[in-house]
């Protein structure tokens, strides 16, 4: 029987670099997190956007967050294409893996929220506005720092049922809707529509538990961004991918080409690509012809 777990989504910075290039666009990706949600049934758990990439915690079924990935990927690039009048040189592809150990989940819970300062950035991570480190461990009283207008007083949320057609569209920048009564305040769609507070908090236990791991170790680090390496695989060109493809279908099946064998042989194939060459997932998904959530059930 499928089980829900915890997943990590993110991109390669040095390729989707310029994914980012203004505050709508800022504005656009944060708010497609939970477009994304709400339209695949994924639960998020935490995530901040940078200027080259995203890293995001998910839970559920590898389906809807394979699903989910694919959707926030696709829409990204559709947006640089129509705000931009071109892709404008961005790759922008996500990888997605399963974090199953608990200690290596606090890691990467803490990761994701905390990228901003590491890289730099002169911000705290619970004042990052493009993140969620601002929701965990809070009172009740506590005013989202999407609430707040310039001046510093509280704005007021609207439900998205309250807007125009057109405002909608506006809003979202996607034909994909999200429920009417999801608050947006400041164009903001509030990350407490949709964001699973309680599950990342109990991914720690307790404000103190949190308070270590925030302040994790580079070796703490360190064996996230290996992990992340491992699941990218070896960088190589897609053509170069194809051949070695092709030898490999060759020497175990006569066969040039996936498209001439059967789907268990796809599979057999696929790991033997991840096992002998480290490929990407994305460069064997597109080599052995097969879904996605179907490769990733053989090869980690």
């Amino acid at each position: 029987m499928k089980e829900q777990t915890y997943f990590h989504m993110f991109a390669n910075g040095a390729d989707a670099r310029d994914f980012i290039l203004s505050e709508s666009d800022f504005l656009f990706a944060f708010n497609l997190v939970g477009i994304c949600a709400a339209n695949t049934g994924t639960s998020v758990v935490a995530f901040s956007i940078e200027d080259t990439h995203p890293h995001i915690l998910l839970f559920g079924f590898e389906e809807e967050c394979v699903r989910f990935k694919q959707m926030y990927e696709r829409t990204v690039v559709h947006h640089v294409t129509q705000s931009r009048g071109t892709v404008d040189r961005v790759i922008f592809r996500c990888d997605l893996y399963p974090v199953t150990n608990q200690d290596y989940l606090r890691n990467v819970a803490v990761y994701c929220i905390v990228q901003p300062t590491k890289d730099g950035k002169e911000i705290m991570p619970y004042d990052y506005l493009w993140g969620t480190g601002s929701m965990y461990f809070r009172p009740q009283n506590h005013i989202p720092i999407w609430q707040l207008e310039s001046d510093g007083s509280p704005g007021t949320p609207v439900p998205f049922s309250s807007f125009s057609a057109r405002e909608k569209l506006l809003l979202l920048k996607s034909r994909r809707t999200v429920p009417d009564d999801w608050l947006f305040c400041n164009g903001c769609l509030l990350p407490s529509n949709y964001v699973d507070v309680e599950r990342f908090e109990g991914i720690f236990g307790t404000p103190n538990c949190f308070r270590v791991f925030l302040g994790n170790s580079s070796r703490k680090d360190e064996s996230v961004k290996l992990k992340m390496a491992k699941v990218r695989g070896v960088s190589m060109s897609d053509m170069e991918a194809r051949a070695i493809a092709a030898d490999v279908c060759f020497s175990l099946f006569g066969k040039r080409s996936a498209r001439w064998i059967g789907a268990n042989d796809r599979i057999r194939l696929a790991v033997e690509l991840r096992r002998s060459y480290q490929m990407s997932v994305r460069q064997i998904v597109t080599l052995v012809r097969l879904p996605e959530d179907e490769v990733r059930k053989y090869i980690k």
